[in-house]
């Protein structure tokens, strides 16, 4: 079978999601770099030429780009690496699937807004105070001007149901179970989306063409001890927990860059475009601590 479309970052959190649920007979190539994963190809956004990846026969219309580095803290701690890799090999990346004429679906992040507001719809400002929000936002802007054809995906904060993946939830039962008290931030709001949806995002970004930029994002914008306390509320039905969350500002704890307050976003534009009904974390966390709690 011809392979269908190219996901650059296959191993990431979202793309190894992709992969395994929607490679059917062998539709996607996607590629890997640091992290190898089993049927995807080693591919350095650096020097590699997209044009190897294809084979003939293949009718791929579509690249979903996803690597890079995603995590704030460190691409502040090497702004020249985090450039290179988030900024300059996406680029070159994206000229090339110009040439071939291969429409790009690139994953931003909610950290492009300044977190004054919450909220945010896709026509508000864009502002940064993240070095890693200002790289997305200047591939956006990239994209914008050299390409009229394409999808932009802010991505809020992602979950999912494993345990041990290292995701909100699943990441908070393991505290809870593991400690008595921990600080919890009270002025820091986000719509965590479930890896789900953002899969479900993707692939309707490309079977229905969705063009420009959407925000892909949970139902409701919480707080962190909100969503801990709704996490909380779940595990208590299963077991008597002792632990106590201590509120605290995002603030206080030591970290390199000052944090946006509130990346709230509203997906009311994918929603309306796609269908997609999205999760509430609500339900994630019942979900998780069902699956977590079932045999004790």
């Amino acid at each position: 079978m011809a392979h269908s479309f190219l996901v650059f970052g296959g191993s990431s959190f979202v793309g190894r999601h992709l992969f395994e649920t929607q490679n059917t007979a062998d539709s996607i190539v996607a590629t890997y770099c640091a992290n190898p994963f089993p049927g995807m190809v080693e591919f350095d956004s650096h020097r590699d030429r997209v044009d190897a990846l294809i084979n003939p026969g293949d009718d791929i219309e579509h690249a979903v780009l996803l690597l890079g580095d995603t995590q704030p803290d460190s691409c502040f701690a090497d702004p020249v690496r985090s450039q290179r890799l988030n900024v300059e090999s996406i680029i070159n990346l994206l000229d090339q699937l110009f040439e071939l004429n291969i429409r790009p679906v690139f994953a931003s992040s909610e950290f492009v807004f300044d977190g004054d507001n919450g909220g945010y719809v896709e026509t508000d400002e864009a502002e940064p105070i993240l070095l890693y929000g200002a790289q997305k936002l200047e591939v956006e802007r990239y994209i914008e001007n050299h390409c009229d054809d394409f999808t932009i995906l802010r991505l809020a904060k992602i979950y999912g149901f494993t345990p041990g993946d290292g995701t909100l939830f699943t990441g908070m039962l393991e505290m809870v179970q593991a400690r008595a008290e921990a600080p919890c931030a009270t002025d820091q709001r986000f719509s965590p989306v479930w890896v789900g949806d953002v899969v479900s995002a993707v692939m309707a970004s490309m079977n229905d063409r969705l063009t420009g930029t959407y925000h892909v994002a949970g139902p409701v914008g919480l707080s962190r001890m909100e969503l801990l306390e709704l996490l909380l509320a779940e595990a208590r039905l299963h077991r008597d927990l002792a632990f106590s969350p201590k509120p605290c500002s995002i603030h206080d704890f030591d970290l390199p860059e000052k944090r946006p307050l509130d990346v709230s976003m509203r997906a009311d534009k994918l929603v309306d475009a796609s269908g997609i009904a999205l999760m509430h974390p609500g339900e994630a966390c019942r979900r998780i601590c069902n699956d977590a709690f079932a045999d004790q």
